[in-house]
């Protein structure tokens, strides 16, 4: 990676990841170029890294103590440097973008706030238009992360 390539510009080329540290490394400097308000839409089957990749970016916005997959509580909460939260959303067990809506993240968590939503495919009619909608999978040994426009 040449050191002038913005992150964003990487990711839309597509980047891969030799191991989980590959994958949490590219987030933390993601998180470096995003800002509060931001909406991250992770799409991929199971395995492919999206909650290793959430885990890099909670690192990188300064989130204390453990982040893990959310599956059973739908989202978690976390407080990031400068006051901004993180939200972390898994979408697998909802049933659709209605589902999402009933959670009133946006009630229930004050700006500034980031949201990361796993299973994004699930929610598709949710997820706002200038969302950074990221793309991962693997063939078992290597993942990938893509950056697309829809």
């Amino acid at each position: 990676m040449k050191s002038k390539d913005s992150v964003l510009e990487i990711l839309r080329g597509g980047f891969v990841s030799a191991s989980p540290e590959d994958t949490v490394g590219m987030a933390e400097k993601l998180s470096s170029e995003i800002s509060a308000g931001s909406f991250l839409a992770l799409y991929g089957d199971l395995g492919t890294g999206k909650t290793t990749f959430v885990k890099g970016l909670a690192r990188g916005l300064g989130v204390r103590g453990t982040v893990k997959s959310p599956s059973f509580g739908v989202y978690s909460i976390y407080d990031a440097e400068a006051g901004v939260k993180l939200v972390h959303v898994d979408a697998y067990r909802l049933r659709g973008s209605e589902d999402f809506d009933n959670l009133l993240i946006d009630e229930i968590v004050s700006e500034p706030k980031i949201v990361c939503a796993e299973w994004a495919n699930i929610i598709a009619e949710s997820i706002p238009e200038d969302s950074l909608r990221l793309y991962f999978s693997t063939d078992g040994n290597l993942h990938r992360i893509e950056l697309r426009d829809s």
